[in-house]
């Protein structure tokens, strides 16, 4: 089974909605799409994790055409989940249907970058990823940020592989424990490289790791 890591570059005619109003409004802080259910008879199922003001967004999304009905859940006063049943319709709708033939599975989450862009990973046969590519709308800019065999195990897919080898020197070194047992120079003699290559591969990796957890473009 093999993956894609894309990000789809939107233009102000194809970004969503939603995220328009999430990357122009203070009331959003963060945002992203855990799972969906794409129905071959009736709207759409989406289930967002949002961190901000409720009743802004949830006003936002009331004036929706496309929204069929939607139910909140709140976490804490400054988060919460929000299930939306969505007609479809357009750019959208297109999207849906180019990441949900075949074999493909969309991978949770999907990330709403504050610049306007969405990162996912996909997963399928070789030959149902290429299609789905292909059938993204030509106005949407399409990122290949990685590709290969897909192993679900694994936490930050925009690693490098020098990256990870370094996060798991680090790991099996003690760097991370608390206290902390290893050193850099532990990691490096793992990696048989020098302690200034070695610390710069960790920070790296961690940056992408933090970045990837705030949903922000590293």
């Amino acid at each position: 089974m093999k993956y894609l890591r894309l990000t789809l570059n939107h233009s102000a005619a194809t970004v969503h909605p939603m995220h328009r109003f999430a990357n122009e409004h203070d009331a959003v802080e963060a945002y992203r799409m855990l799972h969906w259910n794409v129905a071959s008879d009736g709207p759409n199922t989406l289930l967002f994790y949002v961190e901000g003001d409720r009743a802004a967004y949830v006003d936002a999304l009331a004036d929706l055409d496309s929204v069929v009905d939607y139910t909140v859940t709140p976490v804490d006063d400054d988060a919460f989940y929000v299930s939306v049943d969505d007609a479809g319709s357009g750019v959208g709708q297109k999207l849906v249907d180019a990441v949900s033939q075949g074999s493909l599975v969309l991978a949770s989450p999907l990330e709403y970058l504050d610049d306007g862009r969405v990162r996912f990973t996909l997963v399928g046969e070789s030959a149902d990823l290429r299609a789905a590519v292909d059938a993204i709308p030509d106005d949407i800019r399409v990122e290949l940020a990685r590709a290969g065999e897909y192993d679900g195990r694994a936490a930050g897919d925009d690693l490098t592989d020098r990256q990870r080898a370094a996060l798991d020197a680090a790991v099996d070194a003690g760097y991370y424990e608390v206290p902390r047992r290893g050193s850099v120079e532990d990691v490096a003699e793992r990696l048989d490289c020098s302690p200034a290559t070695a610390s710069e591969h960790l920070r790296k990796a961690e940056a992408t790791l933090v970045y990837d957890a705030v949903g922000k473009p590293s």
